[in-house]
């Protein structure tokens, strides 16, 4: 019998909102949450994040005191959850710490996250892994999205089951029967809340539209989405991957002025923006499952699980879909990618492959990250 092992798992996502922490327990192939906490980023370094993924130049001092700062902030997320739990670093085996992207270009095989893995590992006395992407890259591949094979553990017991996370992009995962000879596939396919926070915390200063409630008020502008949709990567062939250095606001500015944004009510905007994340997602799976769409759930999971209106919008699209939050299948919908992450690290300390290959289009299946130690 496999001995039970403690790890932690870090994820700042897309949304650049909050440092999500994961206290794991793995033993063999399960893997169970026993904690979670969630630290929100401090509105000065959500800012700095911010402006670098719509305006990747920087100097070298402020790109490496914003590498510290984020380190810092990660190792204070895991020490906050240690408190809440009673536990010691020396009961936990290793940190996952995914990092913040602030570029991802998978055309020349580079994606840069921040984090500073060193720091979190000396400032917590734990092992940390980290700097999980570029072994994928440096084998080809797309360096993202790492989802799909944790969700075939997850989701395993939900026959044919599609998975979709809706974070700041979102990115789905077509999950391969077990016993199967079929392989996960999964890709980004577009813009998730990303866009929709942009526009509440610009014009109202809000950090998100809750429930949806705004857009549901809103009327859909079909010249802006049209536009919006024209952009090369809907039409793309997967493996394909993306980041908010691609799809923020200076994107949406390229389809209409500054201005013009301006002098749309943020209902009228939130709910086409709402409307471009819902089809993304709808006209992908449909494509992906044409030649077997029956009885298929998805399952929804990331803050756009929380969005009731966006989750209705996605379901209009997939009338023969079942669409749920992975709340029913028993995963809390934010918890799941720092999991993600603490599981990463238990496969490199035990030299594991990650099976992405099919996913990210790598030459071959690979051990992913690197190992600090404290």
């Amino acid at each position: 019998m496999s001995k039970t092992a403690l790890y932690i798992g870090l994820m700042s996502g897309t949304s650049v909102d909050a440092i999500d922490a994961a206290l794991v327990a793995i033993s063999g192939k399960q893997i169970k949450l026993q904690h979670f906490t969630s630290t929100t980023l401090e509105a000065s370094l959500k800012e700095k994040l911010l402006n670098f993924n719509q305006q990747p130049q920087i100097a070298l001092l402020d790109f490496c005191q914003l590498h510290s700062q984020l380190g810092q902030a990660f190792a204070a997320s895991v020490k906050q959850l240690l408190t809440e739990t009673q536990l010691s670093g020396a009961q936990i085996t290793a940190i996952g710490s995914h990092g913040q992207t602030i570029f991802h270009a998978p055309e020349v095989s580079m994606s840069l996250q921040i984090g500073h893995p060193a720091l979190i590992a000396k400032q917590t006395g734990i092992l940390t892994v980290g700097d999980f992407r570029i072994d994928d890259m440096a084998l080809g591949g797309q360096g993202a999205p790492f989802a799909p094979v944790f969700h075939q553990m997850l989701f395993a017991q939900h026959d044919k089951a599609i998975v979709v996370n809706i974070g700041g992009i979102a990115n789905i995962s077509i999950i391969a029967p077990p016993e199967s000879e079929e392989k996960n596939i999964g890709w980004d396919c577009g813009p998730g809340n990303g866009l929709m926070d942009e526009a509440t915390q610009r014009f109202l200063g809000q950090p998100f539209d809750e429930d949806g409630n705004l857009a549901r008020q809103g009327q859909i502008q079909h010249a802006l989405l049209t536009r919006l949709r024209q952009d090369d990567y809907f039409s793309k062939a997967a493996p394909k991957s993306s980041g908010r250095d691609y799809f923020n606001w200076p994107w949406l500015n390229k389809a209409l002025s500054s201005s013009v944004i301006e002098d749309l009510p943020i209902e009228d905007l939130l709910a086409t923006l709402s409307e471009l994340t819902a089809i993304c997602i709808a006209t992908d799976i449909r494509k992906a499952t044409a030649k077997d769409s029956s009885n298929r759930s998805v399952w929804i999971c990331g803050g756009g699980a929380l969005n009731e209106y966006l989750i209705q919008r996605i379901q209009t699209y997939l009338p023969n879909y079942q669409v749920q939050s992975s709340q029913a299948a028993g995963h809390h919908p934010s918890t799941i990618e720092a999991m993600l992450f603490a599981w990463l690290a238990h496969q490199r300390l035990n030299d594991q492959p990650i099976a992405l290959s099919a996913v990210t289009g790598a030459t071959r299946d690979a051990v992913l990250g690197g190992i600090w130690h404290p």
